[in-house]
């Protein structure tokens, strides 16, 4: 609106209506543009052609065409982290493994080279968890939380695998198998509840379900318990009784039981001795892996060691601002290079052999087999002693119902091998 002179006035009502209907139409325009690239950046990533950062292990050329990286010592060091992870069975283990021999890992620094690193459990579960080194270019894994950190940014949370939006497989040189990625994927779940319970698997008592204390729930990750009530049943309350949600799982304990016994007594069936000897050489191979990586960190410190001491060389001695940095420098490579060194060689020295059984120990384990099923059956062995038995070999059992008639049972024996059973109950 205008005032007397002709002159706009943007205090006026028509005025204040004016500048809100400008506001409006701006805030739509930026929602739509937002929209539009939003799609756009979906649609790029559904090809599999977003260009994301890349884990180390992986580059680009300046074509963008992904490639390993061109070091053996970090092909070898990634690949060692998933062979340790399968052979051990946990990220716990992957560390001590790595932190016995010193050995870092590669990661990527703020300006995108590769620095080592002496190995944490965030370091190794992001390694195992990137679907990059499976070969998958995967966009979606993170969805926004409606709630923000104290500096005002908005929270993040993993999605499961499931509810990732876009997932291009074979889309880089790959370090592991898909198949072999989500075997890990269930194992890190699996280890999840390990954590988050807050007891052990208990004394074994005299109850009928015989696998009391090791059961764990396939769909929410936590320890069950056992209900006697109208039969035996293992039971997932945790989310009942801590967050007021439905029951997760009730499950009949008969024919579970039976089938996780059945599995047990074939364990110790003589096909099962060359099992462990299969068992045995794959820690051999990941044990000469751990030596080989040993060896390869040994060189790349030797040289770090020599290039340290050419740069010391060149500099002009007068310069002694730059000539005390490069002398400290040299003398940090020589002093990591020696300890490197003399790990290597201690652990040459006391290096122990393999276990291997004695053909009377292969006798003695072969007699045992067909006892077990006549000794489980008498009146003198309690439920408890059963219950002890087969703690001996198994450390947990998954379970998780797929369909009504249909239950998946995941069996995780002591030694981290997994036995994948089903069972069906009658309904």
């Amino acid at each position: 609106m205008r005032d007397r002179d002709g002159v706009y006035d943007p205090g006026s009502t028509n005025g204040r209506l004016l500048l809100g209907l400008k506001g409006t139409i701006s805030e739509v325009e930026l929602h739509t543009l937002r929209g539009r690239l939003t799609a756009g950046l979906r649609a790029k990533a559904e090809r599999g052609e977003l260009t994301l950062l890349l884990p180390a292990g992986l580059e680009r050329d300046a074509n963008g065409v992904a490639s390993k990286d061109p070091s053996r010592e970090v092909q070898q060091r990634i690949s060692l982290v998933f062979t340790t992870f399968l052979e051990g069975g946990s990220v716990g283990k992957v560390i001590r493994s790595f932190r016995d021999r010193a050995l870092s890992i590669p990661r990527r620094d703020r300006f995108g080279d590769i620095a080592w690193r002496t190995p944490s459990a965030s370091m190794i579960s992001g390694i195992l968890r990137n679907p990059a080194y499976a070969g998958a270019f995967v966009y979606g894994r993170t969805k926004s939380c409606r709630t923000t950190y104290a500096r005002g940014k908005l929270k993040t949370a993993r999605c499961p695998m499931a509810e990732w939006k876009v997932v291009v497989k074979d889309r880089y040189p790959a370090y592991i198998d898909w198949d072999g990625f989500e075997r890990i994927q269930a194992m890190m779940r699996d280890n999840h509840a390990e954590y988050q319970r807050n007891q052990t698997r208990g004394v074994p008592r005299e109850g009928a379900a015989i696998l009391q204390g090791i059961t764990w729930c396939g769909r929410c990750g936590h320890k069950m318990s056992i209900q006697y009530k109208g039969g035996s049943r293992y039971v997932c309350n945790s989310l009942l009784n801590h967050q007021g949600k439905t029951l997760c799982q009730h499950l009949p304990a008969d024919p579970i039981d039976a089938q996780v016994v059945a599995a047990f007594f074939a364990a110790i069936a003589p096909a099962e001795v060359e099992a462990w000897r299969r068992a045995l050489n794959a820690r051999q191979q990941t044990d000469e892996a751990l030596d080989r990586a040993e060896e390869q960190q040994v060189e790349r410190l030797r040289y770090q060691a020599l290039l340290a001491e050419r740069q010391y060389n060149r500099v002009d001695p007068d310069n002694r601002l730059i000539a005390a940095e490069l002398e400290r420098r040299w003398e940090r490579a020589l002093r990591e290079l020696r300890q490197a060194e003399e790990a290597l060689t201690t652990r040459r020295a006391t290096k122990s052999k393999s276990a291997t059984l004695t053909p009377e120990e292969q006798n003695e384990f072969l007699a045992l087999g067909p006892h077990l099923p006549e000794l489980w059956q008498r009146p003198d062995v309690s439920r408890a002693d059963k219950k002890q038995l087969l703690r001996t070999l198994i450390d947990k059992v998954v379970l998780h119902r797929i369909t009504r008639d249909r239950i998946a049972v995941r069996i995780v024996w002591c030694g981290g091998e997994i036995s994948e059973l089903e069972v069906e109950p009658r309904v």
